[in-house]
This record gives structure tokens, C-alpha cells and sequence, in this order.
């Protein structure tokens, strides 16, 4: 992956050049076609090239103006024809200044790509700092006194070694107490990302902040047939997932038998076949068909999979996790990878890795448009009067007219529980509460997040489309990504995300609700669209994978319970009850399936802070206190 670090000194200061280039080779990914690093007078910027698309040198400078980017443009030629210049010997890097000289910030909104971009003015002395409108590519920003700094990963902020890095308590508490809160706060005290969609100004005496790209400013078509939209869906699905494959290295893709996945595998392959490649590999979590885990029959996923690889002549790549995934997993630095805990993905990063791939394209993020559910639909329809729909809805998915109580059930969850005024709805609402009073927090954690600004929520809309803008801002997209590109950096890929490119998103997302949500059954639109490319019964069954969460869930318990005999949880943590922690571990899982993932994740969070505690205990340990007398 390419990644970028800067520090700048707002006061007239010379940056140590020695500093520097230390902290910008602690950056560096495994892939690094090459390195160009610049340090003049107050400004540092550095800037590591993954050479998947081909390497240019950076800074770029213009005038009073140098950026660095880690950027991937994906309508280069129309962004080089709208500047008039020539896109065959323009950089990404290039294309971006040029156009922040034209149009200033509104740049980003002409900018197809995933991107996080700095520019440093040397004439105000401010710096512009960018971030693509999903958050593919993550950057993060701090203020030093008088000095602000930059960088892709935050080990690349941490390599500076003349700073201190604390933690933040305030962080801390809030993801104890509540792990579900998907804000975009850094564990560093004082560092913060740069929003998806946002941009931000930096100057000696003020921050401005800005988003440029919002789900809820997209305006709604009328003039579309439902035929035109589904055609002018392929087409953009398409050209997303092209313009993702890069010509130098090799691509695998995430495969777990549902739609998008499927579709993103199955488009790959065939515009890699057109060149005269491939896919490298389809990258499964589930496990492959043996003893342990055999064929669960017609809808096991691993059947699609299978089929579907030997269909495309492309290696599948089934899952490898174990109990002790988990323990590899809570010694990741959370505090610098972000809090994502897909345990999942660890033996698929180690296996692409040694495939040697460049690219991994992922579906993630397509459940929220791309392939919606159309969750408030129903109550939709209900509120503009069509009942009779909502009954036809009623009975298709709730077992017909001889399950009367299950029809009933159907229209009360999805119909009318999103139409319930607040106070009302928060008493009848479907979600369950996964992590309860929270992981094992101290009470001095409890104590300091009742301090906290409570956090947003999601709720159930009467309007499908309402509620897919809502998931697009929660932030547990880019949250996953950030931790994925920390990930992946040292196995020397990047994941890319086709679906959910800017123009597709905002295609889908200008769409009637009739077009995009059709009868309310899920994925409706993407399933009408892909009809012809979608194998025949694809629906995403992994009990299968289940079975190994299970069992490698059983396995880590019980190892923790070994461990809490021989006394791994007998020292104190501040930021845990460590009585209540060993106790859990101590006792048989719960045998309710709810029951014991709600345990489950909340040791695994109350782990990963243990661990975190452990390394800044271990890192920064506390001044020796002086004898007395």
C-alpha cells in the first residue's frame, strides 16, 4: 500500500530531518516500489509507493503549494481533460494538485478515488488535509504546540520519538462501555482522523472542518425506468470494479457465497480473463468441506464457492482460523490498528500474503446500498397507504396464511416498529444489546464515560432509504477499513472496495424507493440487475462457519479458563474489573447461543484493552517512587 507522512512547524521551527526519515522508515509497507522523502526548512513529507499502479515520485510542488497523497484515481482521464493537460504523463498526485490550484476544495467533489491527501501552502502557512468519501484510505492528524503532523498509519505518528504518545482514558471508557460506538477516535490522546468525506484547514491560530461529500444532499431521480436503472447499475458496477484491478500484481478477492462477494469475484475474474489473467485466489472465512466440517447440504456456501471458483478457474482459498486466532488477534496493537475485530481476516491476510497479491478486493460496505435489504420499506409502504403490498410482503416471508401469528409478527417488526414514536420505539426496539453494562469497565471507567457525550445510535426509519443514508455516516465502515490497511501494510497488499464506489453510491442512492426496494424483498435491486450473473439459488448459508465460531470460540474459552488458574488475570488494570473478568472466564460459557457471544465479546473486548494496558504499562512504565526517609 502507499502511505504518506508529514510534520510541519507552524512557528518557524526547522524540522530534524534525522527525526524524520526514522519515523518515515518505521512506515514503510512491505510493498515499496519507492521512497521519496523531503525536508525543508519547517515542512517534512514523505511519501512510500506501492508501484500497483504504477510509481511517481512525490512531493509534488507547484507555486507555494507541495502534496503528498495516498491516492487512487479512478477517473483520471476525465479529471486530466477537465484540467487540459495530459493524463498519460500526469500523477495521481499531479491530477489532485492541479486540481486543488482550479478549484480549491471543491476539487473533491470532481475526484473519483479513494484518497487521503495533504497540501501544505507555504504562503499562509496552512495545510489542507482530505479524505475520500467512504474512508478507503485512512489518515490521521495531530497538534504538537506548535507543530501539527500527519500520517497514513498511526505507527508512522508514533515513530517520532521526541513526542509522548498517552493514551486516552476518555477512549478507553468509551469503548468499554460502549464497543458498539463506531465514532472515529483515535486511542492516542489528542490524535484524530480525518472523517470519510471530510476535509480539514490548519492554520496557527484555527482548525476548520467541512465535509464535502454527504449521503443526505444526494437529490432523488423520477425520470428512470426500473429497466434503465438496472442497466445503468451494471454498467457503473463494472467500471468500479476495472478501474480496481491493477495491471502489475496479482488480485484476489473475498468470496463467502452472498451477492456481493459473489458478484465482485465472478466481474473480476472475467475482466482479468479479458486481459489474459486471473484471480489469484477467492479468500473464504468459512472452512473447507472434511471430517469436521462436511457438507451441510443444498445453500452450504462452500458449495457456491466451489462451484463457482472451478467455474472461473480460480484457486479457492477456504479458512483457517482456530481458537488461537483470537489470542493473535488481542496482541494486534489496537491502539494503532483501530478496534475491528474480525479474527477472521487474520489467517486471510497471512495467506495472500503468501500468494504475493497486490490488490485483495473486498464487497465490504455493499450490504448498506449496493445491495441493501430494504430495512423501513415496509413501514414505507404502510405509511403511503399500500397495505395490500405489505401483506403480499407479509405472507411471501412469513410462512403464509396457515402461520397467521408469524405474518403478524412480520408486519409488526418491519411495518410498524419503525413508524413508533421515540420513547415508545425505544421500548419495542429489534436490536439486541450485545455487550449489556458493557466490558468488565472499572468503575473509574464508568465513572469517566457518564462524562461522555452520549453516542448517536442508529434506529429503525419508516424509509428504507433514510435508513441506508444513516448506516453511511455511523462510521463503522471506515472503521474496518482503517484497521485493515494497518493489517495489510505489512503483507504488502491493499484491499479496495468496488462497491462502494462514489458514482455507484450516488447513482443508487438517487434512485425512487420503488426502483431500489421494488416488493421489500432483500437485495431487490441488485438481485434484478445481476439476474443473469448470479448462480441459481444463491443464498448465503455458512452454518458451516458458524460451527468453527463455535468451536473456535469453545477452544479460546477454554484456554482462557487454563490461563486464569495459572493466574494471567490476577494483576490489576485500572481500566478493568479484573474480579468480574476472571470470574467470567473462570465459569462454563453459557450454554443460550445470545448469551454466550454476548460473553464471548465482551472478554474479547475486555482482552484487547488488557493487552493495550500491558504494552503502555510495559512501553512508558511509571516513574520509581522514592524511598522514604
Amino acid at each position: 500500500m502507499t502511505a504518506i507522512l508529514g510534520r510541519v512547524a507552524l512557528d518557524g521551527r526547522p524540522v530534524d530531518e534525522q527525526r524524520f526519515r526514522h519515523a518515515f522508515d518505521a512506515l514503510r509497507p512491505a510493498r515499496a516500489a519507492r521512497s521519496d522523502v523531503s525536508v525543508s526548512g519547517t515542512v517534512g513529507v514523505g511519501h512510500h509507493d506501492s508501484g500497483l499502479d504504477g510509481a511517481a515520485p512525490q512531493p509534488v510542488t507547484e507555486g507555494p503549494l507541495t502534496l503528498v497523497a495516498d491516492a487512487r484515481l479512478y477517473n483520471r482521464e476525465d479529471l486530466a481533460r477537465a484540467l487540459d493537460c495530459p493524463a498519460d504523463v500526469t500523477s495521481d498526485a499531479g491530477l489532485i494538485l492541479r486540481a486543488y490550484i482550479r478549484w480549491g476544495a471543491d476539487c473533491l467533489q470532481r475526484i473519483n478515488g479513494d484518497f487521503g491527501i495533504a497540501i501544505h501552502d507555504a504562503e499562509t502557512r496552512d495545510i489542507f488535509l482530505a479524505r475520500d468519501h467512504i474512508g478507503a484510505r485512512p489518515l490521521f492528524w495531530t497538534r504538537r504546540g506548535n507543530e501539527v503532523l500527519f500520517a497514513t498509519l498511526l505507527h508512522g505518528l508514533t515513530a517520532f520519538d521526541d513526542l509522548r504518545w498517552p493514551l486516552s482514558e476518555a477512549r478507553i471508557a468509551r469503548y468499554l462501555c460502549n464497543p458498539h460506538d463506531h465514532r472515529l477516535e483515535s486511542f492516542l490522546d489528542g490524535v484524530e482522523a480525518v472523517g470519510p468525506g471530510q476535509w480539514l484547514r490548519i492554520s496557527a491560530g484555527q482548525v476548520t472542518r467541512q465535509r464535502w461529500w454527504d449521503p443526505d444532499t444526494i437529490a432523488r431521480r423520477t425520470d428512470i425506468t426500473p429497466a434503465a436503472a438496472q442497466e445503468e447499475m451494471r454498467a457503473l458496477t463494472g467500471a468500479a470494479i476495472r478501474a480496481r484491478l491493477p495491471r502489475n500484481a496479482p488480485v484476489g478477492a473475498h468470496f463467502s457465497g452472498g451477492i456481493d462477494s459473489t458478484l465482485v469475484t465472478i466481474m473480476a475474474s472475467q475482466a482479468l480473463q479479458a486481459r489474459g489473467a486471473n484471480l489469484t485466489g477467492a479468500y473464504a472465512w468459512c472452512p473447507p468441506v472434511d471430517e469436521h466440517y462436511p457438507d451441510m447440504g443444498v445453500g452450504d456456501e462452500r458449495r457456491v464457492i466451489a462451484a463457482q471458483c472451478a467455474d472461473l478457474g480460480v484457486p479457492a482459498r477456504f479458512g483457517a482460523a482456530s481458537g488461537a486466532t483470537f489470542e493473535a488477534l488481542v496482541a494486534q496493537p489496537m491502539e494503532l490498528q483501530g478496534t475491528a475485530d474480525l479474527m477472521d481476516e487474520l489467517p486471510v491476510i497471512a495467506q495472500a500474503q503468501g500468494d504475493g497479491l497486490g490488490v485483495m478486493l473486498s464487497g465490504w460496505g455493499g450490504d448498506e446500498v449496493f445491495s441493501s435489504h430494504g430495512i423501513g420499506h415496509a413501514a414505507w409502504l404502510l405509511r403511503h397507504g399500500r397495505m395490500a403490498e405489505v401483506l403480499r410482503l407479509a405472507r411471501r416471508y412469513g410462512g403464509g396464511l396457515r402461520r397467521p401469528h408469524r405474518m403478524a409478527g412480520l408486519v409488526w417488526r418491519a411495518g410498524i416498529v419503525p413508524l413508533l414514536p421515540g420513547p415508545v420505539y425505544r421500548h419495542f426496539q429489534p436490536f439486541d444489546d450485545l455487550y449489556g453494562d458493557g466490558a468488565f469497565p472499572s468503575a473509574q471507567m464508568k465513572a469517566l464515560d457518564r462524562h461522555a457525550a452520549p453516542s448517536p445510535g442508529i434506529r429503525l426509519r419508516p424509509d428504507a432509504d433514510a435508513y441506508t443514508r444513516q448506516l453511511l455516516q455511523m462510521g463503522h465502515i471506515a472503521e474496518r477499513m482503517e484497521t485493515w490497511a494497518a493489517w495489510s501494510a505489512p503483507a504488502g497488499f491493499e484491499y479496495r472496495y468496488p462497491l462502494v464506489d462514489r458514482p455507484l453510491l450516488e447513482f443508487l442512492l438517487s434512485l425512487p424507493p420503488d426502483i431500489r426496494f421494488g416488493d421489500g424483498s432483500g437485495r431487490y435491486l441488485a438481485r434484478q440487475a445481476f439476474r443473469p450473473l448470479l448462480p441459481r439459488g444463491l443464498k448465503k448459508n455458512d452454518l458451516a462457519n458458524e460451527k468453527l465460531r463455535l468451536d473456535n470460540r469453545l477452544g479460546w474459552w477454554r484456554m482462557l479458563a487454563a490461563d486464569a488458574r495459572a493466574g494471567r488475570f490476577d494483576a490489576s488494570c485500572p481500566w478493568l474489573d479484573m474480579d468480574a473478568l476472571k470470574r467470567t472466564v473462570s465459569q462454563q460459557p453459557p450454554k443460550d447461543k445470545f448469551a454466550q457471544i454476548s460473553a464471548f465479546a465482551r472478554v474479547l473486548v475486555a482482552l484487547r484493552v488488557h493487552a493495550m494496558q500491558t504494552r503502555a504499562a510495559r512501553d512508558h512504565p511509571p516513574p520509581a517512587k522514592r524511598a522514604a526517609g
